[in-house]
């Protein structure tokens, strides 16, 4: 998972789990919509492409949107991180040591 703060390494998380998914941008970004996401389609392509920052929730809602898409379409393989460390305290994140 990305740390607090690194902008650059959540996209970067975010863009590899994309482009391996092989999905169109505009799927992802109904699904961040759908459940809160406040930037425009252009600003998601903008933000994916490192031409635009996103704030910290804004970032999450987009990685949990595009790994939801990605487990409904039943891909295997990379998934977007988090600006912070959400299974933390519940041990139900094997990536965590």
């Amino acid at each position: 998972m990305a740390v607090p703060g690194d902008e650059d390494e959540q996209r970067g998380t975010f863009r590899a789990a994309f482009e391996a998914a092989g999905i169109k941008i505009d799927h992802v970004w109904m699904q961040y919509f759908s459940i809160g996401g406040m930037s425009r389609l252009v600003e998601v392509q903008a933000y994916v492409y490192g031409a635009l920052t996103l704030p910290p929730l804004e970032r999450d809602l987009l990685a949990h949107a595009l790994n939801e898409s990605l487990d409904a379409l039943g891909v295997d393989g990379r998934r977007a991180s988090y600006s912070r460390e959400v299974f933390k305290d519940s041990g139900d994140d094997p990536h965590l040591e």
